[in-house]
């Protein structure tokens, strides 16, 4: 900023104001442009939270190649750890014992100001921030603040300050009038299981403009709207993250639909489509999975999945990996917290090579959160070994499969996928008793045959003698047995909990012949 004043006092045409403010002019550094690199996802969370800052996992000034699926981590970070972290802070702000480096020094000022030129925001350096409006017309800043962007070559930062744009008499106030806008658009969504296009809820969009940024959540008919802006362009991006999970393009890093370029007068409307942006649109398909669960559990009679209820507690990290599954297939595992890596994984394609599609992504999505939600309640991947080695993972996997089953077959109802395609994974009651026995790896349709009143033996006698109905999703999911709690254990809370008039031998039936 101290470059472009000199020029614009050294050039030809030069401004009699400026000359008049030669000796008075302030210009000190109001922010600082800085990296961190926390060693733990707490330390990371601390400047999230805390702190209150949007931290860019890559350069400000990194380019990723615009609208597609992106992720980056340093070359210089080993992959295991976390990357550089990028922000912006004030001048005074306080720097932690969180290895941090200043890259520049800054010289901002806000762009919520009112006619009278002082900032509409609250900030402890407001009264620096505003030192040069105090000293100059909007016009002459406007000048300077250009220059200062030629020179750092950021030419889509320039706001045009034509002459005609001003009023002799009313100079600020038409100019402020004139210049602010408030960049926005609208997210959707290409459902390739029912053929729609949706409305994208809950996407965090980030709208930047070189060290500036702000950002807004689209709402149930995937419009948003963020604060003013005064320059002829802004790079609008979505990162896929809420305040309790965030996506990773695998095991690590945080992805985004990267940042795409917005005129003024433009809005930013993006159609995610398998076909055009497949990564963006796998990450979207979790997204609507992960928003169901955690917005809506209790339309389900069910808890949070994942809460981040004490202080600091860290994001839940989800990987979207845009290949086929292999021998473990989708997967839950707490211990990959222990290094930070995702501990749900959701793949986009079967074993077999086929692409999932939406209702599949989205229903595996679901599953795995329902195997978060219950270690959450206290199963313990102690339990899960214990289980594994004695016959299979009945009650984990039985859990999850309800919990798929019914919030999945909600949101993709037969009115819109059709009778022929519902419910979700409409052969679960289909097996016969010595496939669930024997080949079933302990995902049987328990869940759904204690809520339902529907018998399936009596369509084919080789199907269980389903005879227990009346349960609902919640009174299930309470009865669960916390740590080192048994199949067995499930049953007799069932029955210690709860007063229903099938709780007798047809539910020992189902215990007992379903493992």
């Amino acid at each position: 900023m101290k470059k472009a004043y000199q020029n614009l006092m050294s050039s030809d045409q030069k401004n009699s104001e400026f000359s008049t403010l030669a000796n008075q002019l302030i210009i000190s550094t109001t922010d600082y442009y800085v990296r961190f690199l926390p060693k733990t996802d707490e330390e990371k969370e601390v400047l999230q939270e805390k702190d209150s800052l949007v931290l860019f996992d890559m350069p400000l000034d990194y380019e990723l190649e615009e609208g597609v699926a992106g992720a980056y981590h340093d070359p210089s970070i080993p992959e295991g750890d976390i990357t550089w972290q990028y922000s912006v802070v004030p001048v005074d702000y306080e720097f932690r014992n969180i290895e941090y480096e200043i890259l520049a020094d800054l010289f901002l000022q806000d762009d919520e100001f009112d006619s009278e030129g002082f900032s509409t925001k609250s900030s402890a350096n407001l009264s620096l921030r505003n030192t040069i409006r105090s000293q100059l017309n909007i016009s002459l800043w406007e000048k300077m603040e250009n220059e200062a962007f030629r020179l750092t070559g950021n030419l889509d930062d320039v706001v045009d300050v034509s002459s005609n744009a001003f009023d002799d008499s009313f100079q600020y106030v038409s100019f402020a009038r004139r210049s602010k806008w408030y960049p926005s658009g609208k997210i959707q969504y290409e459902d390739n299981t029912t053929s729609r296009i949706i409305p994208l809820e809950g996407a965090k969009i980030i709208v930047k403009r070189w060290f500036k940024w702000k950002s807004d959540i689209t709402d149930a008919n995937g419009d948003f709207r963020v604060g003013k802006f005064r320059s002829s362009k802004v790079k609008c991006a979505i990162k896929w993250e809420r305040a309790d999970w965030d996506i990773r393009s695998g095991s690590y890093g945080q992805v985004w639909y990267s940042f795409e370029s917005l005129s003024r007068g433009s809005s930013w409307n993006k159609t995610i489509r398998r076909s055009s942006t497949p990564r963006n649109w796998l990450y979207a398909s979790v997204h609507r999975g992960a928003m169901e669960y955690f917005y809506n559990y209790n339309t389900y009679g069910i808890k949070k999945p994942y809460n981040k209820w004490w202080f600091l507690k860290r994001r839940l990290h989800i990987g979207a990996k845009w290949k086929e599954t292999h021998w473990f297939s989708d997967h839950y595992f707490t211990f990959n917290k222990i290094w930070w890596s995702a501990p749900v994984v959701v793949y986009s394609h079967w074993k077999s090579g086929t692409e999932r599609d939406s209702r599949q992504i989205f229903a595996t999505t679901v599953h795995e959160l329902a195997h978060v939600s219950h270690w959450e309640i206290g199963y313990s991947t102690a339990q899960y070994v214990i289980d594994y080695l004695a016959d299979d993972p009945f009650l984990p996997e039985s859990w999850a499969t309800g919990v798929e089953h019914t919030i999945t077959n909600r949101v993709y109802p037969a009115s819109i996928v059709g009778t022929r395609n519902f419910p979700h994974k409409n052969d679960l009651q289909h097996y016969s008793l010595d496939y669930i026995q024997t080949e079933s790896d302990g995902y049987t349709p328990i869940v759904i045959d204690m809520i339902d009143n529907h018998n399936q033996s009596t369509i084919n006698s080789n199907r269980p003698n389903d005879r227990v109905s009346g349960y609902t999703l919640g009174q299930l999911e309470d009865a669960l047995p916390g740590s080192f709690g048994s199949w067995w254990r499930w049953r007799t809370r069932l029955r210690e909990m709860y007063n229903n008039p099938t709780d007798g031998a047809e539910l020992d039936y189902l215990f007992r012949e379903y493992r």
